[in-house]
């Protein structure tokens, strides 16, 4: 039945829906939340990207798990089902990881504005991610729907713990996160886990040191705060490109790199904002 639901997808199957399709499943990608949390800290709502961030990693680093454990394989392959953009099909089928993201990001922002077009925005988007990995013969049905429900949980669980984190002045709650995620580092050995668990460390260790020290506030005028967007997100993708290059390829090098990006996000751009952008 799933793979019948698959074909009846791409059915539809034209050169206007391949490249619809494809935009549409990079929103569910790193690149794209990565460059919307650092918008929304910097500019936006700095607790809120906080309480973000922290539920997008706590939801990839659980995605990630599950893959290794559950190890279901992808329809890539399946007769009858033509699968395009392959190489966004990193590890294995359920969950989706795309749908996945999709859900922990626009589910907290629909818990955070509560507004009907973020809503309708937010559902569509979702759905549409959802769809993409379908139509792309990169998931099966069942894949996308836990990815949706986990989703979910995951902001629940990490909206929880950061609230009481926030509330009791208890950062040390957070470990809650955090300590599982380093653990786990003994038993998934493989880039996806290190750069994660990297962006969970370096995001934690901003987050201790931001808000002690920097204390950074978001509001600016419009004209700087496209300054800070510009001069965040460059240093942002010339750290993450530089530090490819100059260290040496290895997962435990590739958790370092993350780590500092972490700290870039929540700690660097805004000590920096705050001295030179006021």
């Amino acid at each position: 039945m799933q793979i019948e639901i698959i074909k009846s997808i791409q059915s539809i199957i034209s050169p206007f829906w391949d490249s619809f399709f494809q935009i549409v499943t990079m929103t569910g990608e790193e690149s794209f939340y990565i460059i919307a949390a650092a918008i929304i800290f910097w500019c936006v709502n700095k607790k809120f990207g906080y309480k973000l961030g922290f539920a997008l990693l706590t939801s990839t680093i659980t995605n990630i798990i599950l893959k290794d454990i559950i190890n279901a394989a992808r329809p890539i392959g399946v007769p009858g089902i033509r699968s395009l953009r392959v190489e966004t099909a990193t590890g294995q089928s359920f969950p989706s990881g795309h749908t996945q993201g999709a859900t922990t990001f626009w589910i907290s922002c629909i818990i955070k504005v509560r507004r009907k077009w973020i809503y309708i925005v937010g559902i569509l988007a979702i759905t549409l991610v959802s769809i993409s990995r379908l139509y792309l013969g990169l998931h099966y049905p069942i894949d996308v729907i836990g990815g949706i429900v986990i989703g979910i949980i995951c902001v629940i669980i990490s909206n929880y713990i950061f609230e009481y984190a926030e509330k009791t002045k208890k950062t040390w709650v957070l470990m809650i996160i955090i300590v599982p995620t380093l653990i786990g580092m003994i038993f998934f050995r493989e880039k996806a886990y290190y750069t994660i668990a990297g962006t969970v460390l370096g995001f934690f260790i901003g987050y201790i040191l931001e808000t002690k020290y920097v204390k950074y506030d978001v509001r600016s005028s419009i004209f700087k705060q496209l300054i800070k967007l510009v001069f965040g997100l460059v240093i942002l993708m010339t750290l993450k490109g530089m530090l490819k290059v100059i260290l040496p390829l290895n997962i435990f090098f590739d958790f370092f790199r993350y780590v500092v990006i972490g700290l870039w996000i929540t700690v660097g751009a805004p000590c920096i904002f705050k001295k030179l952008i006021k």
